[in-house]
């Protein structure tokens, strides 16, 4: 399958690190970002981790990009929508939260 263009690019040195943590955090940027209408337009949105980044927990994951993983219904398709740019370790990290998003019904209170 032919990747898609990239719509846009979003780079978190932007917004904080090396470490990223705190679901408030993730939810507030989530709100920054506009994620919600975001996951409804057409064509991926690269997600730039910086190289030093150290730290992108599950709940800083969960709270950015929760909702969107379970609109998409599977890794598959929520990683067809949101590439990332990063190294091997925190992608393997995103594909562990991803999976934690996908068993979660919702966001925890």
């Amino acid at each position: 399958m032919a990747k898609s263009k990239i719509l846009s690019n979003v780079d978190l040195s932007k917004f904080g690190g090396p470490v990223f943590s705190g679901r408030s955090k993730g939810e507030n940027l989530r709100l920054r970002l506009d994620l919600d209408n975001k996951d409804k337009t057409e064509g991926p949105i690269e997600f730039i981790i910086p190289i030093d980044t150290y730290a992108f927990n599950s709940s800083f994951f969960l709270g950015l990009f929760g909702d969107s993983v379970r609109k998409f219904k599977s890794e598959e398709a929520f990683l067809q929508k949101y590439h990332f740019k990063c190294s091997p370790t925190i992608f393997t990290e995103i594909k562990t939260h991803i999976a934690r998003a996908l068993r979660e019904n919702g966001p925890l209170i």
